[in-house]
């Protein structure tokens, strides 16, 4: 890793080092692993996924970013106010430049080599696609480790649990979702979890012939500890079910780490710490999430939408619930929580305990965002639009098409550069290909 430029002829010498670094990986092939002076920033992007937003194209953060530092550079005054961009535009682009600030702020500097890019036009775009696919790989990276290892994190012992009928890696992702009861149980709403239970086949063939819908407007049960649920209360237990957490572990604590939360082999650090997290970041609970409900399902690529299911809203929904609700009781005993069942982070800790409560009662009527936090605490605002703002949809398949921004945030996006989670390649297609598998 380079050292940090201090002065201007410092900062110079490190952006030629880093246009050479540029230069070199592109004529060497796509094969080559870029390291030397851009690593910082590759270092950068592999987290941005993770821990800011899977669904957001780096490529336009990048571009949006840049091109905004490069108007105060100018001092430009550049109209952007509402007469002059399309409102959704312009959250578009707020939002783009809320996500590149974050991200400069992991490499101090990010923003030093910013006017040398303007001069050298060529260079910036090898720079963002060099970015761009980093970020494209980190996320597909976590699909298919959890594709190739976390079969047996579904199984709440997997000891004494089986799957029944058997389900082996080998029988590819089709046979999961809504066409095995096991997997089935855990993308089932939590608030009809009973009526499954009741019936899991019948239920199942309800959910594929479209007579049950599926939207994000029902957590699953996965987010779920059973032995907490309370019917009057729709957070307790949430957040906190046991696949989840092996989700989490699994990426940012370890594989090892993943079943058994203090365990944990070999001498490399895990990514979590790699990246200075101390203790679980709410997006990147978020994150789990939803690689939790994708390794879930039986999708077979990486996609936004999953039958009538929104990841990006769903993202956006569990995010709101720390956000939305900053320092709430809720949110810090959730936190705490997360930090003692995640000691890799931090070499040490241990799980609490739980308390027992019963099944809260169907009903399909109700989003179960609604009183999601009790009258003491702050409800979060905007519930439809999500943590960061973006016009969200509202989950039912009207609105599928567009994800959780009421128009495709995904034009030049990670989820472009498809994965086959079973091993595939991915493509550099269009935003408009997702739907089309």
């Amino acid at each position: 890793m380079s050292s940090e430029p201090s002065n201007t002829s410092d900062t110079s010498t490190h952006f030629q080092d880093l246009l050479e670094d540029l230069n070199f990986g592109v004529k060497s092939g796509r094969k080559r692993k870029l390291c030397g002076p851009i690593e910082p920033y590759l270092h950068a992007a592999r987290w941005f996924p993770l821990a800011i937003d899977p669904f957001s194209s780096l490529e336009n953060v990048l571009y949006e970013g840049m091109e905004a530092e490069f108007s105060e550079l100018r001092e430009d005054n550049l109209d952007r106010s509402e007469e002059s961009l399309n409102r959704q535009v312009h959250r578009e682009k707020e939002l783009c430049i809320k996500q590149y600030n974050e991200l400069v702020k992991l490499v101090p500097t990010f923003s030093d080599i910013i006017s040398g890019f303007e001069k050298v036009p060529s260079a910036m775009d090898n720079f963002i696609h060099a970015l761009s696919s980093a970020a494209s790989d980190a996320r597909s990276d976590d699909t298919g480790s959890l594709m190739r290892e976390g079969l047996s994190y579904m199984l709440k012992n997997p000891g004494v649990d089986q799957f029944n009928p058997p389900l082996l890696r080998q029988h590819g992702k089709i046979a999961r979702g809504w066409n095995h009861p096991q997997t089935a149980r855990l993308l089932c709403p939590m608030r009809m979890l009973d009526i499954f239970d009741s019936n899991p086949s019948s239920f199942m063939d309800k959910v594929k012939e479209g007579e049950i819908t599926i939207t994000a407007a029902k957590l699953p049960a996965f987010l779920y500890d059973e032995s907490m649920l309370d019917p009057t209360r729709k957070r307790q237990g949430c957040l906190r079910g046991y696949y989840l957490k092996r989700v989490f572990r699994h990426i940012f604590t370890g594989p090892s780490s993943a079943i058994s939360a203090n365990a944990h082999k070999g001498n490399k650090a895990p990514k979590g710490r790699m990246h200075g997290m101390t203790s679980p970041l709410p997006r990147a609970i978020a994150y789990a999430a939803v690689q939790a409900y994708f390794q879930l399902s039986s999708a077979t690529q990486w996609r936004q939408q999953i039958e009538d299911f929104d990841l990006v809203l769903f993202y956006d929904r569990v995010v709101d619930m720390f956000e939305g609700n900053p320092g709430g009781q809720w949110v810090e005993e959730t936190l705490i929580h997360w930090k003692s069942e995640t000691p890799g982070l931090l070499h040490r800790g241990r799980s609490r305990s739980r308390t027992d409560a019963g099944l809260r009662v169907f009903d399909d009527s109700e989003d179960d965002m609604d009183n999601f936090f009790d009258s003491d605490e702050r409800s979060p605002n905007n519930r439809e639009q999500g943590s960061e703002g973006r016009t969200g949809s509202s989950g039912d398949a009207d609105n599928r098409e567009q994800g959780s921004e009421g128009a495709t945030r995904s034009s030049g996006n990670a989820d472009n550069r498809e994965q086959d989670s079973e091993g595939g390649t991915r493509s550099s297609g269009n935003a408009d290909n997702l739907h089309g598998i």
